[in-house]
């Protein structure tokens, strides 16, 4: 039987895939990761996305697995259902894809001459994704940090202190700077493809707060 979606189904499986034989392959996994001294000096540009496909450890790989799992689902039926099957999915794809670019663009910028620096993982698409749901659907029930209850658009404001704070603190060695380009790139997406969405939030939000 095909999924509901597929799209969502095939980035979990392949991304799942790729990364569990990644552990076990030390130079596949240095073929995939995120180098940008050699994306900028030897035109390895496709690392920009293959990076996506592998993670640091099975921890980082199921967090990130369970979250666009989570909201991944809900973007791909809610954009169908709005702009069709074709287009839809097209939109998908451009929100899952860019996101992971944009997400990258950072450290493009600051280690392009740095050799040693490497990164790994799909964390900036998933923000990405997790980001256009939490303002197209401000007052959806999230867990953040999976124990906290909050709605949708409180957790807009909390991701984006949190990896703030995390980036300027700089004493974990997570790249918090593309969690903060992947989710601006996720609103970006949604007020090109429907201004009005934006507008809903805001009111969604007012109506929430005054009650």
């Amino acid at each position: 039987m095909i999924p509901s979606t597929p799209i969502t189904t095939a980035i979990l499986l392949i991304t799942g895939i790729v990364s569990w034989l990644a552990f076990n392959n030390s130079a596949l996994f240095d073929k995939l990761l995120n180098n940008p001294y050699k994306v900028k000096h030897q035109k390895q540009y496709y690392r920009i996305l293959s990076h996506t496909l592998v993670h640091a450890d099975i921890m980082h790989l199921a967090l990130n697995l369970l979250v666009f799992y989570s909201f991944g689902q809900i973007m791909e039926i809610s954009l169908k259902a709005t702009y069709g099957l074709q287009a839809g999915t097209i939109y998908y794809l451009i929100l899952y894809v860019v996101g992971a670019i944009a997400a990258t663009l950072p450290s493009l910028r600051k280690h392009g001459d740095n050799y040693g620096y490497n990164s790994v993982g799909a964390s900036g698409a998933v923000s990405a994704v997790m980001m256009a749901y939490m303002i197209f659907f401000p007052l959806s029930q999230l867990s953040f940090f999976f124990f906290i209850p909050m709605p949708a658009f409180l957790g807009v404001l909390v991701f984006f202190v949190f990896e703030h704070m995390m980036n300027r603190s700089g004493k974990t060695n997570i790249a918090h700077d593309a969690h903060i380009w992947g989710a601006l790139f996720g609103i970006l997406f949604v007020v090109v493809l429907d201004p009005n969405a934006v507008l809903r939030f805001f009111y969604s939000v007012k109506a929430y707060i005054v009650g």
